[in-house]
């Protein structure tokens, strides 16, 4: 049978500030025993100051997204004429680790004696609650505000309601330090950050422009153009500017240009933008740590995220971005590397095509330590046997074993966590060049044939349980919360699910940005995030657990994230913060999408579900 391989290398040939706010935040709990603590900071409507603002100061809450966060104010403290506020001895830090946050509602921004703008709601997200007493002076502001609601936005429903689920410390953690690398809670403004971070900062400032129109009025008709903007289509208008903000993050496609038109034509922050993006999607792009040419991608429990890449290099970054090594990891073990899964201990298993240490006969899989191991990226071992040819696609299951799709000989394996050969040969005659491998829940595989457009489901014996032709080069396979599997479709720019019974239940074909698929993932809430090889672009459809029926593009004709310059993305991942993480595999490098889907545990074992 021909092999109509489309990875990069033959679609290439087709188609020719060191801020106090670091660290992971995670850790046992503690009391905080300094006996006074004080906190100066300023509220700001664009260039004026607001004064009459009430201020509160919250610790997140911890019995779901968006529960009641804790007041850590007997009483809220009031910014004066200058817009100035103090905080002294009135609270303290019950747990080190809550992280906490600052609230300004009401208040006068300038304007006649007496007039109060009760529309006013802003935030500012200041990270754990033991670094308070170490940063002396706060910044509350519009882009403080953009910062929160677009890192935070699965946890924020309110300004009194910030938190998370008990057992989602880290990704409430990680929303936290990533509003500090879009704007400084100290200074109000988009920091100076690493040299291999950028943020869209002209999106930031526009914005905060456009919320500013708002905050600088007495809140009536000067918040009618932001409010009307911010609408979302069936929804109700917001009555604040946190929520303005927030109804923008979670409709990012809504009435751009309108969103955009908002702002005055006097703006008080300074964006490159001058005019409307194609959507209010807010981005963060990292290189380095060997990026080259990035193909799979995994998230662990930290919320790190670990890359391979086409030229054998594991890249390893924070959730923040920060490489754990500079060159990456691998070089000289691994070699055209497609395949990348996070196992349950957090270790990292990546596949190679060919295996350069023995001239390129069989290919191989490595295990890597991970990121909680103290040595992140270290390898543990190599693993091979004349089983695997061309091993492409990896997956791991609850138990730990590792399964493994071979494009060469059309057959899957399935290793243990030690690297032992479980089974070999499974679905020979049933496979057709798998290049997308997912666990089901009972330690079976679904495998994705490009060559014949097939779907086939095995049983942990390799039993055969279901084979059905549905797609034209699918690339890649998701299992979701009911068994179902979604298939990326490559050929048909189209995204297909099947029943656990094996029957094709809809496709969604050229809607929402679907171009040549290639990637796809499934959140906590059981969407489907699809990365868009030839279109520049990611695609979110409605999942099973949706509002709007399965299938459902919720994202725009165009996709989403166009002007984040992906080229050629490829891996695709989500967070426990929601955030869309995509590997850009020709402009090497690797791009997070903040707050745009829901918390998703991780690493995905083998099903997705909320943290």
């Amino acid at each position: 049978m021909t092999c109509y391989r489309f990875r990069p290398l033959s679609v290439l040939a087709l188609f020719a500030s060191a801020l106090a706010f670091t660290g992971c935040g995670i850790g046992p709990a503690a009391t905080n025993s300094v006996g006074t603590l004080q906190m100066h900071g300023s509220i700001f409507g664009g260039q004026q100051p607001v004064s009459g603002a009430g201020i509160k100061l919250y610790a997140a809450g911890k019995t779901g997204n968006g529960s009641s966060a804790t007041s850590l104010l007997g009483t809220p403290v009031t910014s004066d004429a200058n817009g100035n506020f103090t905080i002294t001895g009135d609270y303290t830090c019950v747990n080190a680790n809550d992280q906490v946050y600052l609230s300004a509602t009401g208040g006068n921004p300038g304007l006649a004696p007496g007039t109060n703008n009760a529309a006013l709601v802003m935030v500012s997200a200041l990270g754990r609650c033991a670094n308070l007493p170490t940063t002396p002076f706060v910044s509350i502001n519009e882009q403080t505000t953009v910062a929160a609601a677009w890192a935070l936005a699965p946890f924020i429903n309110s300004a009194p309601n910030v938190g998370a689920t008990p057992t989602n410390a880290a990704g409430l953690a990680n929303g936290f330090l990533n509003a500090a690398l879009i704007v400084d809670p100290t200074s109000g403004l988009v920091p100076a950050l690493a040299a291999n971070l950028t943020v869209e900062s002209g999106k930031i400032a526009a914005l905060a422009n456009s919320i500013a129109s708002c905050v600088n009025s007495d809140g009536g008709a000067g918040c009618s153009p932001l409010f009307s903007a911010a609408t979302p289509s069936g929804g109700t208008e917001p009555t604040d500017t946190l929520q303005a903000a927030l109804n923008i993050v979670r409709n990012p496609a809504n009435n751009v240009a309108a969103v955009f038109n908002a702002g005055s034509s006097f703006p008080p922050f300074a964006s490159t933008l001058t005019s409307a993006p194609n959507d209010w999607t807010l981005s963060l792009t990292v290189t380095g740590g060997g990026l080259d040419s990035p193909t799979a991608m995994g998230l662990d429990a930290g919320g790190s995220v670990w890359v391979a890449g086409l030229n054998g290099v594991l890249s390893g970054f924070t959730a923040q971005g920060t490489p754990f090594s500079a060159s990456g990891f691998g070089v000289g073990t691994l070699s055209q590397s497609f395949g990348l899964t996070i196992d349950p201990n957090g270790s990292i298993w990546v596949s190679s095509e060919n295996m350069p240490q023995h001239g390129g006969t069989f290919g191989s899989v490595s295990k890597f330590a991970g990121s909680a191991s103290g040595t992140p990226g270290q390898l543990i071992a190599t693993f091979s046997d004349p089983g695997l040819d061309f091993p492409d696609a990896l997956s791991a299951d609850t138990n730990g074993n590792i399964l493994i799709a071979n494009y060469g000989n059309s057959t899957a394996s399935v290793y243990s966590n030690t690297g032992a050969v479980v089974s070999g040969g499974l679905g020979a005659g049933n496979l057709s060049f798998p290049t997308g491998v997912a666990a089901d829940s009972t330690h079976g595989l679904w495998l994705a044939n490009q060559s014949d457009g097939s779907i086939t489901h095995l049983a942990a014996d390799g039993t055969l349980l279901a084979h059905l032709a549905c797609c034209n080069g699918a690339s890649a396979i998701a299992v979701d919360a009911l068994g179902n599997a979604w298939v990326a479709d490559f050929f048909s720019g189209a995204v297909t699910e099947v029943s656990a019974a094996g029957t094709a239940t809809l496709t969604t074909t050229k809607m929402g940005g679907l171009t040549s698929p290639i990637a796809l993932v499934i959140d906590g809430a059981q969407d489907i995030w699809v990365s868009n090889y030839l279109g520049a672009s990611i695609t979110h459809l409605a999942g099973n657990a949706s509002a709007s029926p399965a299938g459902t593009a919720l994202s725009p004709v165009e996709g989403l994230g166009q002007d984040a310059s992906l080229v050629q993305p490829f891996g695709i991942g989500v967070d426990a913060t929601g955030d869309v993480w995509v590997s850009n595999f020709a402009n090497s490098d690797v791009v997070e999408f903040f707050g745009v889907a829901s918390p998703t545990g991780t690493p995905v074992n083998p099903t997705p579900a909320i943290p």
